[in-house]
């Protein structure tokens, strides 16, 4: 019975040692060499059987979801899991705050009721128009009155009624050639028929005063009609004693003029002209062209003549800037005689 019994077992450890044999050649490996464990696959419901707890993962749609942690399988390597919220997406606010409290509207008075954008117009040295709003701010029309000012001073409104929250323009405007010289200071009231608000405006600005003619120049001072014939020179051989006619020299008499005007002004000047009275009692207009500005200085010059008569060439300069503003200057012109 006892040998029976051992060679049971004999029989056991050799089937065995074929069986671990056989795993091994199996696996492309070495005879004896160990078998290592198959990586565990992600999402493999039928994981290794030492692993503690595997990580949830959320599913589209449903709430956050927490993972716990787990301690590494020696035979896994799989480590712990640190717990994570899953994002959700960020909805836009609309509208106010919840119970943040809601913005008084102020009401309209009752009736006719005007209101200015502004009171206050500063138009400097050179700005000549200027607008401010009008706005009907009651629950009735408004008409709106516009005081005196004066004659170079016009304030004129887009329309005269003004509806309810309707807007309509005022339009200031400053006549600088008519307005006098130095700082303007005008109060001009703006009010309504009936009703309530409106205002007075102050308008202020500052006039240069018109331009300076300092000086008027003509080169040359005298001219010679234009039917005057070429005058010819005998000079005398300086040799003998007897005149020798040489190559005449000849000379054209002058019969053009050139006047240059020197003008002050600190706002510019716009245009320079003459008004020419010919002696033979005909006229001529002729602009002035710009030579040279150097600051608020400028020089302009233009011609003179010709004349077809003896006589006296008479002129006048006109300078306007750019505000209007004009000044004049007189000059005049000698006509001689042919020479014969």
């Amino acid at each position: 019975m006892a040998v029976l019994v051992v060679i049971v077992a004999g029989l056991v450890v050799v089937r065995g040692r074929m069986a671990g044999d056989h795993r091994a050649g199996s696996s492309g490996g070495r005879p004896g060499a160990p078998v290592a464990a198959p990586a565990p696959t992600p999402g493999d419901e039928d994981g290794p059987a030492d692993v503690t707890a595997a990580p949830v993962t959320a599913r589209p749609g449903a709430g956050p979801a927490l993972s716990t942690a787990s301690a590494a399988s020696p035979s896994t390597g799989i480590g712990s899991v640190s717990p994570r919220v899953a994002p959700t997406a960020a909805r836009p606010r609309t509208g106010p705050p919840p119970g943040s409290p809601a913005v008084p509207v102020a009401a309209r008075p009752a009736g006719p009721a005007l209101s200015l954008s502004s009171t206050r117009v500063d138009l400097g040295d050179v700005d000549s128009v200027w607008r401010l709003d009008l706005r009907g701010e009651g629950t009735a029309p408004v008409d709106v009155v516009i005081g005196a000012s004066p004659s170079w001073l016009t304030v004129v409104p887009g329309r005269s009624r003004i509806d309810p929250g309707a807007v309509v323009p005022l339009v200031i405007t400053l006549d600088r050639a008519a307005a006098p010289s130095g700082p303007i200071d005008v109060t001009v009231p703006v009010r309504p028929r009936k009703g309530d608000g409106g205002g007075d405006v102050r308008v202020t600005a500052r006039v240069d005063g018109s331009p300076q003619v300092v000086s008027m120049v003509a080169a040359p001072t005298t001219l010679y009609p234009s039917g005057c014939a070429l005058a010819a020179r005998v000079t005398a051989s300086p040799v003998t004693a007897s005149p020798v006619t040489a190559s005449p020299v000849t000379a054209s008499p002058v019969t053009v003029s050139t006047v240059t005007v020197s003008v002050v002004d600190a706002t510019g000047i716009f245009a320079a002209e003459l008004v020419v009275n010919l002696p033979d009692g005909g006229r001529a207009s002729v602009s002035l062209v710009l030579d040279r500005a150097t600051g608020n200085r400028s020089t302009w010059s233009g011609p003179v003549g010709p004349a077809r008569v003896a006589g006296a060439i008479t002129y006048t300069a006109t300078v306007t800037d750019l505000d209007g503003r004009r000044s004049r200057a007189p000059g005049s012109l000698t006509v001689l005689p042919c020479p014969s």
